[in-house]
């Protein structure tokens, strides 16, 4: 049976990065579309800085973050604060992207009426609906359970996600950069997942193209004809990885260290004519911003569902980064075969 309308509408997203949060949005939208108001409220972690990135979205009525860990004193204590939170919100609707039954259990405490999730385990019997997406869709990606859990209840979803940010917003700020000659090009050196955080730990550097690589494909893209302004886009902490590109570089006064806040940023890349990065929060980002983005996949699989992201691999095809378990492939055995001058030539014609 299609679900035609929802009551006031809660839904639980737990994965931790930005990319998680991006390649939701379609199905956040979704359940936006049959709730009362035509709003969700959305509970996810604060390293997905969703309260920033979906600040101009008015399909999310608010967004709280979760304290989410497997510590039993942190569950303890934070089990009740999130049942007096779903009470004190009178939600009549739950959605959860996710296995674990504590959520459903806060849900049936907080006298949620209708609580759906994927079904797994003791989660089903907390759960107000039957239907679940079925223990096949276990070892799947959590775009592929999405999709599924949205299609198992009738609920219609765009294919691609998509960011909004007023155009006031973005002229205001990217005004301190009209001196700079267009096209604008955008380069995510970042290797942290949750790019952007004042205090994230650079942990996906096996994921991360060498600074020596972007210096060397920055001079090819300058020596290119033409006016243009390169944005070298990442966390506030990794100025000095910025600076270290910078230093190797031909042509320093057209380009820019763009490590600023997550709005700024997102306003740069707005007005950019293409966006190259690793495959981390900024080229997620990208990708929902409708800008044609290459991504460098040297040791994560190439993300395939999104039409203007363009995934580069090394010449002898995309690596199995779990080869070896989930221990992280080496630079050697993965980012480094992709080389600047294979880069160089898939996006010349783009820039």
């Amino acid at each position: 049976m299609l679900i035609n309308k929802t009551g006031k509408t809660a839904v639980i997203l737990t994965y931790p990065g930005i990319g998680d949060i991006v390649w939701h949005l379609p199905f956040l939208h979704g359940l936006a579309k049959v709730s009362k108001d035509k709003k969700i409220y959305l509970y996810t972690r604060s390293t997905t800085l969703a309260k920033e990135i979906l600040k101009y979205d008015k399909k999310v009525a608010k967004v709280f973050y979760l304290s989410e860990t497997r510590k039993f004193l942190n569950t303890l204590i934070n089990f009740p604060r999130l049942v007096n939170n779903f009470k004190k919100q009178k939600f009549t609707t739950l959605w959860i992207f996710h296995r674990s039954p504590r959520y459903a259990i806060a849900g049936r405490l907080s006298k949620i009426k209708k609580i759906y999730g994927f079904g797994f385990g003791t989660q089903k019997v907390w759960l107000t609906s039957k239907k679940n997406i079925g223990n096949s869709s276990k070892k799947k990606n959590n775009v592929f359970k999405a999709k599924k859990f949205m299609n198992i209840h009738g609920i219609d979803f765009k294919l691609y996600p998509e960011i909004f940010l007023p155009r006031k917003i973005i002229e205001k700020n990217v005004l301190q950069f009209s001196k700079y000659p267009k096209p604008w090009i955008t380069i995510g050196f970042s290797c942290n997942k949750t790019a952007f955080m004042d205090k994230n730990i650079p942990y996906s550097f096996y994921r991360t193209w060498r600074g020596e690589y972007f210096s060397k494909l920055i001079n090819f893209v300058l020596r290119k004809k033409g006016k243009k302004t390169i944005f070298l886009i990442g966390a506030p902490n990794e100025r000095k990885i910025a600076k270290s590109i910078i230093e190797k570089c031909l042509h320093k006064k057209k380009i820019l260290v763009s490590c600023n806040s997550i709005i700024k940023n997102l306003s740069i890349m707005t007005k950019s004519k293409c966006f190259i990065g690793n495959d981390s929060g900024p080229l997620n980002l990208a990708g929902a911003l409708n800008i044609k983005s290459f991504g460098l996949f040297g040791a994560s699989p190439p993300i395939k569902h999104v039409k203007n992201i363009f995934p580069i691999v090394p010449p002898g095809g995309a690596v199995d980064p779990h080869k070896y378990g989930f221990n992280p492939i080496s630079l050697e055995k993965g980012m480094d075969l992709i080389k600047p001058e294979l880069v160089y030539e898939k996006i010349k014609n783009y820039i």
